[in-house]
């Protein structure tokens, strides 16, 4: 019994993982890339690398996420670094299933849309356990060491200056509607994640109670 509930829990939550990783690479793809958004978390640090080392961006990205994911193992632990690896192999798959879905060209659009579903994404993985990885581990990392710091606004102030700190690649215009995109992000996530959390307490209340009264119904 307790082998099939863990097996049962394993599934649900890697279709929730799968699910948000999808819904992020479609913002990615339909929205945020074709206009020149920087998406949040470690892309955007691979981005501004690349324009001085002269490594290709997947080998980049790989180098950069051993030590967050080794420093997630020391702070929070090897299921969430499990389903984080989880996350970001769904992600990669989904980006490359969604490379030619149809985009929509308007910049205004691209940053608050690309943002809110980019924020609703991470916020449905973190509530199944795990991250997409990059700067989400560290995000997370942030918000156990220092809880007053919500996981949205540590992404946030991590981001926004990821963005000035490369001005000089995207333009101004363009720097502006990223940092749009990543606070809109950072705020859905923050709502997201705390409606998901109320409603998972609610319902586990609500199971507890239903055993408690099949316990008095029928009695051991």
């Amino acid at each position: 019994m307790m082998e099939k509930q863990a097996i049962t829990t394993f599934l649900n939550r890697a279709s929730i993982i799968a699910f948000g990783a999808a819904l992020a690479a479609l913002a990615f793809n339909m929205l945020l890339q074709p206009n020149d958004i920087m998406a949040p978390g470690l892309g955007g640090v691979v981005l501004l690398l690349n324009q001085f080392l002269p490594l290709s961006t997947g080998l980049l990205y790989f180098v950069l996420n051993i030590p967050l994911f080794l420093l997630g193992l020391r702070f929070i632990g090897l299921r969430f670094i499990f389903y984080s690896f989880m996350g970001m192999t769904f992600l990669s798959l989904f980006l490359l299933l969604f490379e030619h879905v149809p985009i929509v060209n308007q910049p205004v659009i691209g940053s608050i849309v690309g943002g809110l579903l980019s924020g609703t994404a991470i916020a449905i993985i973190l509530l199944a356990g795990g991250s997409t990885g990059g700067l989400d581990i560290v995000c997370v990392i942030i918000n156990r060491l220092r809880p007053k710091l919500t996981t949205g606004k540590v992404m946030f102030m991590l981001n926004a200056f990821i963005v000035l700190c490369s001005v000089f690649l995207f333009g101004i215009t363009k720097s502006v509607l990223s940092i749009l995109s990543i606070y809109l992000a950072s705020k859905a996530l923050d709502l997201s994640y705390n409606a998901g959390e109320k409603y998972v307490q609610r319902f586990n209340a609500r199971s507890s109670q239903n055993i408690e009264q099949t316990d008095t119904i029928h009695p051991e």
